[in-house]
C-alpha cells in the first residue's frame, strides 16, 4: 500500500513502473505471437504431408481399379463368342443369347461394374450385359452417348476412364466408362469395342474411405480434365457453384503439376486445398478442408497462450512493483535532497511534481546562477583588466612594476616573449564614423555602445590571425588596439591590411557603419606607450584631410606634423579674390584647389583655422558694393557652421565651391536659395505634421502649396538628395522605430497608424532600411541588441 501511495504522487516512479510492465508485456506478446505463427506453419506442413499421403493412396487405388477394368476388358475382347458378336452382321439368336449371358456373368462377378457393352462397329450395334440398374434404365441414352464417344475418338486413342453424365448441368457423374477398341476403321465408321461401365459411387466411396478427416461439408472431390466436379457429396451443396469456379481456375493455372498445396478463399471463407493428378485417367482429386478446422489445434493453443499471458501479466504487475521500488530508491533520495534544498522562489511546494523535471529545474536554476556569477566575476575581471590597460595607455610613465604585473596577468599574450628578439608593441587607434544617413535620427547611447563592442570583437579577432593583441574601449571617441610583435617583425602594411579587412567585415554586418584608424610606430619601452598613444591619436585627427574610412600611418602625416604654422600666401589670396570679383569660375576652381592642397599639407591644429580664413575672405568680398545682394544671404551666413561641421576638407571645399559656383552664374541665387529653402522646410513640416494621413503624397502636398508636383519634387530633391516619397517613408519608419520600442501595438496597427497602405509594404520598407523586420527590431531592442 505504501508503494501504491508513493506511486500516486511520483510521476517518474509511474514512468518506471509503466516501462517495466510494458517491457514484460511486450516480450510476452512477441513470444506468444511468434510461437503461434510457428505452430501454424507446423500444422500446415503436417496437413500438407498428410494430404500428400492420402492423395497418393487414392491415386494408387484408382490406378489399381483401372488395371482391373483393363484386364476385364481384355479378357472379354479375347473371348470367341464376344468376338463373334462384334463381327457378325446378323448373329445367330442362340449364340447371341449365350454371349449376352456370359457378359452378364462377367459384369456381375465384380461389384463395381455396372455393365459391359460390346460394339459391332460394322453394323453400328451395341449389346449390353450385366445387372446394372442404371444402364438398363437409361440404355437408349447410353447407346447414343457411347456412339458419339466412339465417333469422336481418334484411331489410336488410349484406353482410359471416361466420365459420363446425361445431364451436363449437374455436377454428379453417372458412369465411368473404360473403352477398348479392337480395330481402327476408316473415317466415318465405328470401331469394334468392348466398353466396361463402372459404378461412380464405388470410386467415390473408395476415395472417402481413405479420407479420415472429412465430414459432410468438406473432404475429397474428383474432377475431370477440364476441372469440373464429378460429385458434390464432399463439399456441401450450398456453395458447390463457387467451389466449381475456383477449381476450374486452379486447374487452368496449375498446368500439369502432380501435386499442389494452397490456401484459397471461397465465399469469404478460407480453405486448405491439396490436389493431385491421376495420370492414368486424366482425372484430378482434391482434398478441400476448412482452414479453421485444420487450424483448430492452433486456435486452442492461441486461447491457452492468451490465458497464460494474462496470468503472467498479473504476476509481472506484482513483481514490477517490487522492482520499480528498488530502481526508484536512489532517485527518490535525490529528489528528497533537492526538495529540502529547493532554491526556487517562484514555485510552491508540490508533492505531485514530476521528480526529474523538478530536479532538472533546480539544477538548471543553480547552473544559471553559477553562470551568472561567473559572468559577473568575468565582467569584474574584465573591468579591472581594462582599467590597468587604460592606465598603461594614459599614464605609462608613472606605472609601478606591480601595476605592470597586473597588466601581464590580465593580458598575458601582450607580454609573452618568443625567440631571441625583444618584445615590442604597436598601437592602432580607431574612431567610429557617424552614419550620414542617420543624422536625423542619431543612434541611441545603448546602440552606439553595442556598435563599439562589435567593432572591438571584430578587430581583435581579425588582428589575432597574425598578432597577439588586446582591444580597449577608452570610453571616449577612441578604441585602442595594443599589439605585441617581436623586434624586427613590426610590419605596418600587414597591420594596415588586417585593419582594412576588419573594417570591411564591420561595415558588411552593421548597416554600413565604418571606422577610421591610425597605426603607430613600434615601441620597446613600456613607459613610452602613453606618448605613442598621444601621437597616434594626433595621426587619426588627420582623417579631416585624408577623408573618412582611412587607415593612417606615421609616414602619411609626418610632413604635416612638422609644420608648426600656416599663413595663406598673399599672392594666392589676391588671385583667389580677383577671380571671385571677376566671377571667373575656372580661375576660382583652380585657386581654390591650390588653397586646399596647401591646407591639407599643414598641421591639424591649423587646418580648420585656415579654412575659416578662406570663408572670411569670401565674406569680405561679398561686403563690397558689387556683391551687396549676396552679403546677407542665408547660405553665406551659415557657411561658417557648415564648414566646422564638415567631416573632411573635401566637404569643406565643396561647400565653399558651391556658393562661388552660384555666384559665377550671375543669378541672384541667394534669393532663390532662400525661397527654395522655405519651400523645402514647409514640405518637411507638412510631412511631420501629417505623416499618418494615408493619402499624403507629393501631389497632395503640391496641391496645398498651389504648385506643380514636378516643380516641388525637383526643388526638394535638389536640396535633400532624395524624393518627397523617400523622405515621407523615412520619417514614417523613424516613427515606427519609436512605436516598436515604446508601445505595445502590433505591426499591422503600427502600419495603419503611420499611414501605410498595407502591412506587407511597411515590412518591406522597414527591412530594406534597417536590415531586419519590425518584429526582429522590437525583439532586438527588448534584448538590448
Amino acid at each position: 500500500m505504501h508503494i501504491i501511495r508513493t506511486m500516486a504522487n511520483r510521476k517518474y516512479l509511474q514512468r518506471i513502473f509503466f516501462y517495466v510492465n510494458l517491457s514484460m508485456a511486450g516480450l510476452l506478446v512477441i513470444a506468444a505471437v511468434s510461437f503461434y505463427l510457428y505452430s501454424q506453419q507446423i500444422i500446415l506442413q503436417t496437413q500438407k504431408d498428410s494430404s500428400r499421403k492420402v492423395l497418393a493412396q487414392i491415386k494408387h487405388n484408382i490406378t489399381y481399379i483401372t488395371d482391373i477394368v483393363r484386364n476385364i476388358g481384355i479378357t472379354a475382347s479375347m473371348d470367341p463368342s464376344i468376338i463373334y458378336l462384334m463381327n457378325a452382321a446378323v448373329p445367330e439368336p442362340v449364340m447371341k443369347f449365350q454371349t449376352i449371358r456370359k457378359l452378364d456373368t462377367l459384369a456381375d462377378s465384380t461389384s463395381f461394374i455396372d455393365s459391359i457393352v460390346v460394339v459391332n462397329g460394322a453394323e453400328r450395334k451395341l449389346y449390353s450385359g450385366g445387372s446394372g440398374a442404371w444402364s438398363r434404365s437409361n440404355w437408349t441414352e447410353l447407346q447414343e452417348r457411347l456412339t458419339k464417344q466412339l465417333e469422336s475418338m481418334g484411331r489410336y486413342a488410349d484406353a482410359k476412364l471416361i466420365p459420363f453424365k446425361l445431364d451436363e448441368s449437374r455436377p454428379d457423374v453417372d458412369l465411368f466408362s473404360f473403352i477398348l477398341t479392337e480395330n481402327h476403321p476408316g473415317s466415318g465408321q465405328l470401331p469394334n469395342a468392348v466398353i466396361v461401365n463402372i459404378r461412380p459411387q464405388w470410386i467415390f466411396d473408395n476415395i472417402k474411405s481413405l479420407d479420415n478427416v472429412t465430414d459432410n461439408s468438406d473432404g475429397m472431390v474428383l474432377l475431370d480434365e477440364q476441372g469440373k466436379l464429378l460429385q458434390t457429396e464432399g463439399i456441401g451443396s450450398p456453395y458447390a457453384a463457387d467451389v466449381q469456379r475456383l477449381l476450374e481456375r486452379m486447374v487452368h493455372s496449375a498446368g500439369n503439376s502432380t501435386h499442389d498445396f494452397s490456401i484459397q478463399k471461397i465465399e469469404g471463407r478460407k480453405y486448405v486445398i491439396s490436389e493431385m493428378n491421376m495420370d492414368v485417367s486424366e482425372l484430378k482429386v482434391m482434398n478441400i478442408l476448412p482452414y479453421e478446422k485444420v487450424m483448430g489445434k492452433a486456435e486452442t493453443l492461441r486461447d491457452i497462450t492468451l490465458a497464460l499471458i494474462v496470468v503472467f501479466l498479473v504476476a509481472s504487475f506484482i513483481l514490477s512493483l517490487v522492482i520499480t521500488s528498488r530502481l526508484y530508491r536512489p532517485i527518490g533520495k535525490l529528489f528528497e535532497l533537492f526538495h529540502r534544498n529547493d532554491v526556487r522562489t517562484d514555485e510552491s511546494e508540490s508533492g505531485s511534481h514530476d521528480e526529474m523535471s523538478f530536479i532538472s529545474d533546480v539544477y538548471r536554476l543553480t547552473l544559471d546562477k553559477l553562470r551568472q556569477a561567473n559572468r559577473e566575476e568575468s565582467g569584474k575581471k574584465q573591468i579591472v583588466s581594462d582599467y590597468y590597460l587604460r592606465r598603461w595607455l594614459t599614464d605609462s610613465r608613472s606605472m609601478t612594476g606591480e601595476e605592470l604585473h597586473h597588466c601581464a596577468e590580465a593580458s598575458p599574450g601582450l607580454f609573452e616573449a618568443g625567440g631571441d628578439g625583444a618584445t615590442v608593441w604597436q598601437l592602432a587607434v580607431l574612431s567610429l564614423e557617424q552614419p550620414i544617413t542617420d543624422k536625423k535620427t542619431p543612434e541611441s547611447a545603448t546602440q552606439e555602445k553595442l556598435y563599439r563592442f562589435a567593432a572591438c570583437n571584430i578587430v581583435e579577432e581579425t588582428v589575432a590571425r597574425h598578432y597577439s593583441n588586446r582591444v580597449v574601449d577608452m570610453n571616449n571617441e577612441y578604441i585602442v588596439v595594443i599589439i605585441r610583435v617581436m623586434e624586427g617583425e613590426a610590419d605596418q602594411p600587414a597591420l594596415t591590411q588586417l585593419l582594412a579587412e576588419a573594417r570591411r567585415i564591420f561595415k558588411q554586418f552593421y548597416r554600413q557603419r565604418t571606422f577610421s584608424a591610425a597605426v603607430s610606430d613600434a615601441v620597446e619601452d613600456y613607459k613610452d606607450l602613453t606618448q605613442v598613444y598621444e601621437w597616434t591619436v594626433q595621426q587619426l585627427l588627420y582623417r579631416l584631410a585624408l577623408g573618412p574610412e582611412t587607415i593612417i600611418t606615421p609616414d602619411d602625416v609626418r610632413g604635416n606634423m612638422e609644420r608648426s604654422d600656416f599663413t595663406l600666401p598673399a599672392e594666392l589670396e589676391r588671385k583667389l579674390a580677383d577671380s571671385i570679383r571677376s566671377k571667373d569660375a575656372d580661375a576660382i576652381d583652380k585657386h581654390l584647389s591650390r588653397v586646399f592642397e596647401l591646407i591639407a599639407s599643414i598641421h591639424y591644429d591649423y587646418m580648420t583655422y585656415a579654412v575659416i580664413q578662406v570663408v572670411l575672405l569670401v565674406k569680405a568680398i561679398m561686403r563690397e558694393p558689387a556683391f551687396a545682394s549676396y552679403a546677407n544671404s542665408v547660405e553665406l551666413q551659415n557657411m561658417n557652421q557648415k564648414v566646422i561641421k564638415a567631416e573632411s576638407l573635401t566637404v569643406m571645399r565643396e561647400i565653399i565651391g558651391h556658393f562661388l559656383q552660384q555666384l559665377c552664374e550671375e543669378d541672384p541665387s541667394h534669393l532663390k536659395e532662400d525661397r527654395n529653402l522655405i519651400i523645402v522646410d514647409t514640405i518637411k513640416e507638412f510631412i511631420e505634421n501629417n505623416y499618418s494621413d494615408i493619402n499624403l503624397s507629393l501631389q497632395s502636398i503640391a496641391a496645398y502649396l498651389k504648385m506643380s508636383p514636378a516643380y516641388v519634387g525637383r526643388i526638394f530633391k535638389q536640396y535633400e538628395g532624395g524624393s518627397v516619397g523617400d523622405y515621407l517613408n523615412g520619417y514614417r519608419l523613424d516613427k515606427a522605430c519609436e512605436l516598436l520600442i515604446g508601445s505595445s501595438y502590433n505591426v499591422k496597427e503600427i502600419a495603419d497608424c503611420l499611414g501605410f497602405n498595407n502591412a506587407s509594404y511597411f515590412i518591406t520598407l522597414f527591412k530594406k532600411k534597417y536590415g531586419v523586420t519590425p518584429k526582429e527590431y522590437r525583439l532586438n531592442a527588448a534584448l538590448g541588441k
